[in-house]
């Protein structure tokens, strides 16, 4: 006869496995102020974003976006732009739930080159997911409308890299910038490994109690 976890050690075991994944948010704001330098690689938040040719947004600019906080920003700088790939640093997966993302340029500005942005995540086994996301223009700087559009995902999980990339109305590399991306964090295996031995434990020693 299997018997029941006691309710103290079933509480435990529903903790201890809603602790699998890590949540966070990535936010750019632990980078140091560079002046809105460009960059081909930063660590943010745990994460690594690589790619050819992008900013990190920490200076007042009155021809950008704003949100108040540091984020990346992406051009097409005359042919420079590129995807930007994000990994977790050091390897392993985990999930992006959200995001947000704006244009680069403000609006009748004539750098403006955007339209939509692209994500392509790309799954441990092998899956493949898409997603577009239209750029809806609203974009006047610091204060007054927000340039920033909040996005959700779902079922974006077992990532081992997100390419996020541009595309601006005739199909080449367009601007846009993204910030706040809401990830979780799966364990390594080993940790899998703890968590689940700890469980048995916890299950042996309630049926012994109770039989």
């Amino acid at each position: 006869m299997t018997c029941p976890l006691h309710p103290v050690l079933a509480g435990i075991a529903a903790l201890s496995l809603a602790g699998a994944a890590n949540a966070s948010v990535v936010t750019f704001d632990d980078l140091p102020v560079s002046g809105n330098n460009i960059f081909t690689f930063v660590s943010s938040g745990g994460f690594d974003f690589n790619g050819g040719h992008f900013h990190i947004i920490d200076t007042p600019d009155s021809r950008i976006v704003g949100n108040g906080t540091q984020f990346l920003g992406a051009e097409a700088a005359g042919g420079l732009g590129k995807a930007v790939t994000m990994t977790q640093a050091g390897g392993g997966l985990f999930s992006l739930d959200g995001l947000d993302v704006a244009e680069l340029w403000r609006a009748g500005e004539p750098l403006n080159d955007f339209y939509q942005v692209s994500l392509t995540g790309n799954q441990f086994g092998g899956g493949v997911l898409s997603m577009l996301i239209e750029l809806d223009g609203v974009a006047d700087g610091p204060g007054g409308a927000n340039d920033f559009q909040t996005i959700a995902l779902g079922g974006w999980t077992n990532l081992m890299s997100v390419t996020i990339t541009g595309v601006n109305a005739v199909g080449g590399f367009g601007d846009y910038s993204i910030d706040n991306l809401l990830v979780n964090v799966v364990p390594e295996p080993g940790t899998y490994a703890l968590m689940l031995a700890g469980l048995g434990l916890v299950g042996f020693m309630a049926r012994r109690r109770i039989s």
